[in-house]
């Protein structure tokens, strides 16, 4: 079965990321063997790897080695992202940067919510993932007041609502896709 990580990137204590994540997962459904990342309890220290994440030399920190390893499992992954400051929240940027190989060819849906459904943050985090290779497959945005309220009810559009299905139905077609 497909291994589909959801991250949640804001570590906010008032945070609605966990809120999307169960949205995510509920239309994902049977489809997919679900690993939910909470950058919030990985609690990541900033970069500290000897050695740049490109260069392909082997990790050194055990926080480094297990945060490759659990990357390294997917199949693919679905980043939510709230817009901070018109852009993404440095946990998330960290985590990112800790790994090259591991998001390669990783087919990626990006999903973020804000005002102005997340308008800024997607393109930076979608020219980010290509700089690394990642296969980004679609990308979504959610906006306060249309999608979801700021506390974190979802009310998303039918529209959006088929955007992210279509997102998973792409991740879908990329991982059992035969390898030719």
């Amino acid at each position: 079965m497909t291994k589909l990580g959801i991250i949640i990137s804001s570590a906010r204590p008032n945070r609605v990321g966990e809120k999307v994540a169960h949205r995510v997962a509920d239309t994902a459904g049977d489809r997919f063997d679900l690993d939910l990342i909470d950058l919030r309890e990985i609690a990541l220290p900033a970069f500290d790897e000897p050695e740049s994440p490109k260069s392909g030399a082997d990790k050194t920190t055990a926080h480094g080695m297990t945060w490759g390893e659990r990357i390294g499992a997917l199949d693919a992954v679905v980043i939510l992202t709230p817009q901070y400051n018109g852009s993404y929240p440095g946990a998330l940027k960290n985590a990112i940067d800790f790994l090259y190989a591991e998001w390669s060819g990783l087919p990626t849906v990006l999903l973020g919510y804000g005002w102005g459904a997340a308008g800024e943050v997607l393109p930076q985090l979608e020219k980010l993932m290509g700089r690394l290779d990642a296969d980004v497959v679609g990308s979504v945005g959610l906006g306060f007041r249309e999608d979801l309220s700021v506390e974190g009810e979802l009310f998303i559009t039918e529209e959006k609502s088929a955007a992210l299905e279509s997102a998973l139905l792409a991740v879908e077609s990329k991982v059992l896709a035969p390898v030719t």
